[in-house]
């Protein structure tokens, strides 16, 4: 899957950044592992705390902590 030229890895998003996601990388593992949890494209996806290698994020209201390492698999496009 290509990836669109103005997104980011959702791991490089700062604290309180609201972004929406575009595209799931990696295999596909991984991929529907994103997408069981409520990781869509075109969700919105907020950063709430960045600590260490963990991230906790609120995709469509629901609030999720993930590794950093996973984030890098979330192409997301700032709203804001």
């Amino acid at each position: 899957m290509s990836t669109p030229p103005h997104s980011t890895p959702l791991s490089q998003c700062h604290n309180g950044q609201v972004s929406q996601i575009v595209a799931l990388n990696g295999d596909l593992e991984i991929k529907m592992r994103l997408v069981n949890l409520g990781f869509h494209t075109h969700s919105v996806v907020e950063m709430i705390l960045t600590r260490g290698q963990n991230l906790v994020v609120s995709v469509d209201g629901s609030r999720f902590a993930i590794d950093k390492k996973i984030a890098e698999f979330i192409q997301v496009e700032p709203l804001a």
